[in-house]
């Protein structure tokens, strides 16, 4: 969706999905090791904090915080552009901005994707028929259809 949004002009779309897919991402990773999180959006002192028990991805992780961090920023002003506090947020997003974020996002995704595949000890498929069909078989017990 990130990808789409950016080439279609759609900037602050762009930013919205790039934000929820780090999130996602840092929340799989945390789950993954024993960290459940729910409600939260803002998570990254939380992954931080939890990085060294990431084993031999935990120097990858830490250096691309610093620029995840940024990526949390958008989700208020990006999804509802007022916050819980009262500020307005009036801003237009440009391409390079975007286009940086993607990037930064599609190297925490792909980190994301191989700590988990190390951490379940099998390949995600890289296309969503393939996933559904992984999680269908693998995980029947907790996954819903429909």
């Amino acid at each position: 969706m990130a990808k789409n949004a950016l080439e279609c002009e759609m900037y602050a779309g762009c930013l919205f999905h790039c934000q929820q897919g780090i999130e996602k991402c840092m929340k799989s990773v945390l789950a993954l090791s024993g960290v459940l999180i729910s409600r939260d959006h803002r998570i990254s002192d939380l992954f931080r904090d939890e990085t060294e028990n990431f084993g031999e991805f935990e120097e990858r992780f830490q250096a691309l915080l610093p620029d995840v961090e940024e990526v949390e920023w958008y989700y208020i002003p990006t999804r509802y552009s007022v916050s819980t506090g009262g500020e307005v947020y009036v801003r237009e997003f440009s391409k390079n901005e975007a286009g940086r974020i993607c990037q930064t996002t599609a190297a925490f995704v792909e980190l994301s994707r191989a700590f988990i595949e190390y951490r379940i000890k099998k390949p995600i498929p890289p296309d969503r028929k393939g996933l559904v069909e992984m999680l269908t078989i693998n995980y029947a017990d907790v996954v819903r259809r429909g």
